[in-house]
Parts: structure tokens; C-alpha cells; sequence
């Protein structure tokens, strides 16, 4: 195992540094070689332009992009998610839900082709979200593209970065994995990590 692969690079923007959602982060991957790269951003740039530049900032082969409003579950993260590209040497990207087939801009569209595992809470309730029956850990499965919520990149193995085309904060996650998945870039999606997100997802007039 390289050097470079021993450790992860975590990537997040948020609109103003909370440092005890840092402190979890830190916790949660446990790993005292765990590099953080967080990125203030209140609306001065589009979060293709905040995650290229974690990208070309990351120490280390695989990152780590993770929304600022989420409360990750599982602990020791970082051998983890090592291990897992370890062990699948042929994906670039893996996520935590996602689709094997991506009909428009919405990756939920067709139920029958979401996978995945996220909690989210919603005015003080907390629910899981099973988008598909398979328990996906340590054998991944196939999809096209995975949601951005959180999700895992090596970057040796991805053809493209980001593309700062899309503006905002919407469609960085799908057009980053179908320009890679287009290039030949394997993307898997994986239930071994526990998240949930402390808001529900919503189509806005941006979006």
C-alpha cells in the first residue's frame, strides 16, 4: 500500500467554519493523519470551483466530499474507506446512493434503480431511507451515478474533474460521475457507512 493511500483527504464547504462539526469529522475518521480540508464559501463560488480546488489541495489519492450538515455514524472511517478501495482497485468513485440508470437530473426518478442507505432528520425526527432491499458493504454495486450527500473519490483513477460549467451548488455530483462514467470510470455504491443528513433534500427554482 502506498504512503498516499494509507490516509484519506476530507473536502467540505460550508457557508462558515463550525469547528465542533470539524471536531466530529476528525473524530469520526479517527485516523491522526486524516487531512481536512475545509472551505468557507458563503455563495463567493460554485461548489465545482470549492471541490476542484480540494481536488488539487488533497494530499492524498482518495478524498472525501462531504455536505457540513451531516452526522456521520460510523467510526474509524478512514481504514475503511482505504480498505474498500484496496479492495475494488477498478472504481473510481463510490457512493453511498445513488442509481444505475440515470433517466433526467433527478437520480431518484426511477425507484426500482435506487440503491442505497441514508437517515435524514426532518423538524426533529429522525427516518431511514432504504432505497433498495441488497446490503451493499464491502461488495459494491454497479451504478452510473451516486448523490452528492457523501461520497468518495481516488484520484488516480477518475478522468475528469469537476465541471465548473455548472454553477451553484446543484448537478456537481451528476455531471461529475457521467462525464466519468462516459470515460470508463467504474462507480460503485457502498452501505458500510452510516450517515444522516439533518435536512431533506428539496427541488428549488435554482435547481
Amino acid at each position: 500500500m502506498s504512503k498516499n493511500n494509507e490516509v484519506v483527504s476530507v473536502v467540505i464547504s460550508t457557508r462558515k467554519i463550525d469547528d465542533a462539526f470539524v471536531e466530529h469529522v476528525e473524530k469520526m475518521f479517527s485516523h491522526p493523519n486524516t487531512e481536512i480540508n475545509i472551505y468557507e464559501n458563503d455563495d463567493m463560488s460554485s461548489l465545482t470551483e470549492i471541490y476542484n480546488i480540494g481536488l488539487n489541495d488533497s494530499k492524498n489519492d482518495i478524498v472525501v466530499f462531504t455536505h457540513d450538515d451531516v452526522i456521520l455514524e460510523t467510526p474509524n472511517m478512514t481504514p475503511k474507506i482505504v480498505k474498500l478501495f484496496d479492495k475494488h482497485p477498478e472504481y473510481g468513485i463510490i457512493g453511498i446512493a445513488g442509481t444505475d440508470y440515470l433517466k433526467s437530473g433527478c437520480w431518484w426518478e426511477v425507484r426500482e434503480n435506487m440503491f442505497g442507505v441514508v437517515s435524514h432528520i426532518h423538524e426533529g425526527k429522525r427516518h431511514v431511507n432504504h432505497y433498495s432491499k441488497g446490503v451493499f458493504n464491502d461488495v459494491l454495486k454497479d451504478v452510473v451515478a451516486v448523490d452528492g450527500l457523501f461520497f468518495m473519490v481516488h484520484k488516480k483513477r477518475i478522468k475528469k474533474t469537476f465541471n465548473e460549467e455548472f454553477k451553484g451548488f446543484h448537478f456537481y455530483d451528476l455531471s461529475f460521475c457521467m462525464e466519468n462514467h462516459l470515460e470508463g470510470v467504474k462507480i460503485g455504491l457502498t452501505t458500510k457507512f452510516g450517515i444522516t443528513h439533518n435536512s431533506v433534500g428539496e427541488v428549488n427554482k435554482e435547481w
